[in-house]
């Protein structure tokens, strides 16, 4: 028989990690339930208390604000909060268009920016563009704020570096250099579902020639365990003109050191292929992009 649940309503976050650290892992933060609401109906979890934190009304949790050179964004901030925001896609349009592409727009109104970091959802678009972007993860817990790099924030399925008392308030990415441009592909497999079978960004930016690339960045979700990045598979295209060789050779690479997934969505074998597809073609719009806010600027 299932346990009573007691469903909480702090007035802030310090007293929701107050509550936190009273119930310890028999509860769950809740806010916009996208997510936890299925768990539950298939008890997948069976906590002995909801700690609702959507409500809060501290406005640093509800707000978009450019600081010191980043993008902060609140953890209550919804995703179709972050699609339409005229700052984020004017400073970071690549986070805007991701943001957009997950589920429908009934979900975006409800789910929140905390909640899909938290969560940890293999097979969610936003984790590995933040990874991409060098996101910054804001916490608060019992002893006080951390921050997390994105890059260390995620462990495995469904599985943070989060402490059961400590709550996501805040996702911090720095606003890119002028002149990089940003893509990210979903690839999906199912047309009954909207969740990326592979989903895969790069960052490129040009040097002043307009020809050899300063900063490339690449990352891979939905294929592993969780979101990948290889700094030094990066460092191959840094100083080169982005030829399609070197290109290829780089979506190999991401393609062997991964650990596939096999799941309805796609098998490892296919998963390996898709990735090689994918990460090579997200590099060429990329370079694309770049070289044509190069001519423009010329």
């Amino acid at each position: 028989m299932s346990r009573p649940l007691a469903f909480l309503r702090p007035s802030s976050i310090a007293e929701a990690v107050a509550m936190l650290v009273e119930h310890g892992e028999d509860a769950k933060v809740v806010a916009g339930s996208t997510a936890l609401t299925i768990m539950l109906r298939q008890r997948l979890i069976e906590p002995a208390a909801l700690v609702s934190i959507g409500r809060l009304p501290e406005p640093e949790l509800h707000s978009i604000e450019l600081r010191d050179g980043e993008l902060r964004i609140g953890a209550l901030v919804t995703h179709r909060d972050v699609e339409r925001d005229a700052t984020v896609r004017e400073r970071l349009p690549v986070l805007a268009e991701t943001f957009g592409k997950v589920a429908n727009v009934r979900v975006r109104n409800q789910a929140t920016v905390g909640g899909v970091v938290a969560e940890a959802d293999y097979a969610s678009d936003p984790p590995a563009v933040l990874l991409a972007l060098d996101a910054q993860v804001d916490v608060a817990g019992p002893n006080g704020m951390r921050s997390i790099p994105m890059a260390d924030f995620t462990l495995s399925f469904y599985t943070t570096v989060l402490e059961p008392n400590e709550i996501v308030t805040a996702v911090r990415v720095p606003v890119p250099q002028p002149g990089t441009h940003a893509v990210y592909h979903k690839f999906v497999t199912r047309s009954s579902e909207d969740r990326p079978c592979v989903g895969a960004i790069a960052v490129v930016r040009l040097g002043p020639d307009g020809r050899t690339a300063e900063d490339v960045r690449v990352a891979v979700g939905a294929a592993s365990e969780t979101p990948q990045r290889f700094t030094d598979l990066e460092q191959i295209a840094v100083g080169t003109e982005l030829g399609d060789a070197t290109l290829r050779e780089i979506a190999d690479g991401y393609a062997e050191r991964m650990d596939m997934l096999d799941d309805m969505r796609g098998s490892a074998w296919y998963r390996d292929q898709m990735v090689r597809v994918w990460v090579r073609r997200a590099l060429q719009d990329a370079r694309s992009a770049a070289h044509a806010g190069a001519a423009q600027a010329a």
